[in-house]
């Protein structure tokens, strides 16, 4: 009970985070290289970092090709249901709907049982686990599989945009102008 406030601030804030995602996830986005490639750089730094963690705990190696095959079959699916549009002010971009609700529930509720563990682990261990933040992220197996199912699926669904976006704007075209 003493950590309410923090607890109510933090869900809120997660909460609105969501929100702006799937809000983001129906209709309809932009194509901004710019926003594409800093997201690639800042998924493939932390993803270094977790595989690197990974090899303090080498079970985890084995979540982290499980969610880096599983994230690949999530992108190959997306991207092939991927519609592209030419508009006046640009290029933009509607992906499958199914795709990224499945990757937006994944991550809700990874987040849900992480906080639910939390609050019901012992104070000792919960201070203990506390000491080493980056640990305490890369020692369960089912967080780190998950992470990377994210990691995976966005690297290489942005590369592919940035790749149509590079051939679109050179004048290139596929057969199908609304299917990338």
């Amino acid at each position: 009970m003493q950590h309410l406030g923090t607890t109510v601030g933090i869900t809120a804030f997660v909460g609105f985070m969501l929100y702006r995602r799937f809000k983001r996830t129906v209709g309809f986005q932009k194509l901004t290289p710019s926003r594409f490639r800093f997201r690639i750089t800042v998924f493939g730094i932390i993803g270094c970092l977790f595989l690197y963690l990974g090899f303090l705990h080498p079970v985890n190696l084995i979540a982290d090709g499980v969610g880096l095959v599983c994230g690949l079959v999530l992108s190959h699916f997306a991207i092939k249901h991927t519609q592209l549009e030419k508009r006046e002010d640009g290029w933009y971009y509607s992906t499958h709907l199914g795709v990224q609700v499945a990757v937006l529930l994944l991550l809700v509720a990874r987040i849900g049982y992480k906080l639910l563990t939390m609050y019901t682990m012992p104070p000792e261990v919960l201070a203990a686990a506390n000491a080493d933040p980056a640990q305490q992220f890369t020692k369960d197996p089912l967080t780190v599989g998950v992470f990377f199912v994210l990691v995976s699926f966005y690297i290489r669904f942005l590369l592919h945009l940035l790749s149509e976006v590079k051939c679109r704007g050179n004048g290139g075209d596929s057969a199908d102008p609304t299917k990338i």
